[in-house]
């Protein structure tokens, strides 16, 4: 987690957005991205699209490569913010279909007049009046009252308005430095104003929620599956989680939290036991020895993993094992700096020197990789970005490392 999630902005000048664990956009430069993102799909995507999927692909890349020049998000991301696109050519829409309906009391001469101000400028005369005859009609009329049926159920409303809870979950663990449970979550960002009245929704359940505490007790809500919030308020759709944010699935979450819950009670077994793993230098393999053996003078690092030895074991003289060469291969990296000490596990996710990554070639030298564990807590990342100094910040995310650097997991 970075220390603030302000405006962040690489060499070049561009903003970086960082993105959480869970693979949601976090930070000041998220929020920008959001309003160019909605400018841009009003500008250049014509109403007459009645599905995202159908709007043609270059038009979609026309505006991905714009919001390039000015912002570094990783390629992996590319699928989700095409998501966001389209989710805003259907509130673009949704706006204007309301502005059209009320128009109905009017004169026909008004009625023209008011319907030719709200045509986009990007649509042709044509289009506009298809959308407008789509928009009148009786199945559209039928369908718009069914959906307003529906969103009249949902009576606990948040009240982040555009932060999120993704964001709003960072700004809430840089205050505590501590894991936020979602529950704590969801009420925060329910919370009312001072001086305003609480939504009768929200406040029945967060009596519920009160009171399913007394019954189960706080460590219902360790586990998304089973906690207060999916026991009280139930899914807020099949898969979908309440208090998490745009893109976060059940399955998702669990599989992150089964992960951490794996490398907490290793940790915590390592504390236990108080035994430490060091490398010999003249070994092939690793051994399990004692701080206090004759031999801690021969001991190089502390680690768990197996490292490779040669004749002459610099980074630079190792031979390139081909293994790594292939995407989706699980990894291990090496330090840059301290000989032999492998500082985190990984899986190779490009190989590709022209594809670019915070906007700039990965090159010869080096592979893209996701990081998945960090070994050493303050191990330093092979090429810094912003704030991101260390290999623990970037765990779950992207990086680049050396290619002689890279080890493949046996």
């Amino acid at each position: 987690m970075m220390s603030e999630l302000g405006l962040t902005t690489d060499k070049n000048g561009k903003e970086v957005v960082i993105f959480n664990n869970k693979d949601q956009p976090i930070g000041d430069p998220s929020v920008q991205l959001a309003s160019v993102l909605g400018v841009l799909v009003r500008r250049n995507i014509p109403l007459k699209h009645k599905d995202w999927r159908l709007v043609p692909k270059e038009a979609k890349d026309n505006i991905w490569a714009i919001v390039m020049q000015r912002f570094v998000i990783d390629e992996f991301y590319k699928d989700y913010y095409l998501g966001k696109m389209g989710c805003y050519l259907k509130e673009d829409k949704s706006r204007k279909d309301g502005k059209i309906l009320v128009l109905d009391e009017l004169k026909e001469e008004e009625r023209e007049k008011r319907l030719a101000a709200l045509k986009p400028a990007n649509d042709t005369v044509n289009e506009w009046e298809e959308f407008v005859k789509h928009v009148c009609s009786e199945e559209f009329r039928t369908k718009r009252s069914r959906m307003q049926q529906v969103r009249q159920k949902h009576t606990t409303p948040h009240t982040i308005s555009r932060l999120g809870y993704a964001r709003l979950e960072a700004k809430m663990e840089l205050k505590t430095q501590e894991e936020i449970d979602r529950v704590e979550l969801w009420k925060v960002g329910h919370k009312q104003k001072e001086g305003k009245e609480p939504n009768p929704g929200v406040m029945e359940a967060l009596e519920k929620i009160q009171r399913a505490a007394g019954e189960h007790g706080a460590d219902v809500g360790s586990f998304v599956t089973y906690d207060l919030l999916a026991k009280d308020l139930g899914d807020d759709k099949p898969g979908k989680l309440r208090g998490i944010g745009y893109g976060a699935t059940k399955t998702k979450i669990v599989v992150k939290t089964h992960y951490n819950k794996i490398i907490k009670d290793c940790r915590d077994i390592m504390k236990e036991e108080k035994t430490s793993i060091y490398v010999y230098r003249g070994g092939s393999h690793l051994h399990s020895v004692s701080p206090k053996s004759g031999n801690a003078s021969n001991v190089i690092a502390s680690t768990s993993m197996t490292v490779p030895h040669y004749e002459n074991d610099s980074p630079i003289s190792r031979p390139r094992v081909e293994e790594v060469l292939r995407k989706g291969k699980a990894c291990r990296l090496l330090s840059w700096y301290n000989e032999n000490e492998v500082v985190a596990d990984a899986i190779i996710a490009e190989t590709d020197p022209k594809m670019e990554f915070h906007g700039l070639p990965i090159g010869f030298a080096a592979y893209k990789v996701t990081v998945i564990t960090s070994h050493v807590y303050d191990a330093i990342l092979y090429k810094q970005s912003g704030e991101l100094k260390r290999v623990i910040d970037v765990v779950g995310t992207y990086t680049t490392w050396a290619k002689d650097l890279i080890l493949s997991s046996i």
